[in-house]
C-alpha cells in the first residue's frame, strides 16, 4: 500500500479518511501508526490515471509514498546500479 503524510492530506483536503489501527515498519525499522486511510485516489502520471489506497502517516520526512502498481503502468525503469529511474511516455523516455 501506498503512504501520504498528514500535511498533503491537509493541503489538498483529502477528507475521505477511514480510520485504521495498523502500524508499519519501516526500512530503518521504526514502527510508524497508521492514522488511517484514503481508499480509491486518483493519482495522474501524464496521460495515466491510476487508482491508489493510502496509509495516511504523521511524518516530516516525505510528502508520498508510491507503490509499485504505479510505476509498472507508467512503463517505470529503474535502474539502481546507475541510481536513475525512467518514465516512458509513448515512445519518449524521461529522466
Amino acid at each position: 500500500m501506498s503512504i501520504i503524510a498528514t500535511n498533503v492530506v491537509r493541503k489538498f483536503r483529502l477528507i475521505h479518511l477511514v480510520a485504521s489501527l495498523k502500524s508499519y515498519k519501516t526500512t530503518s525499522g521504526k514502527i510508524i501508526q497508521a492514522l488511517g486511510r484514503i481508499n480509491d485516489l486518483l493519482i495522474q502520471v501524464g496521460d495515466v490515471v491510476c487508482k491508489m489506497d493510502f496509509m495516511v502517516v504523521d511524518t516530516n520526512r516525505f510528502d508520498v509514498m508510491l507503490r509499485l502498481k504505479i510505476f509498472i503502468k507508467i512503463g517505470t525503469i529503474v535502474d539502481i546500479e546507475h541510481q536513475v529511474i525512467q518514465v516512458c511516455y509513448g515512445l519518449e523516455f524521461n529522466v
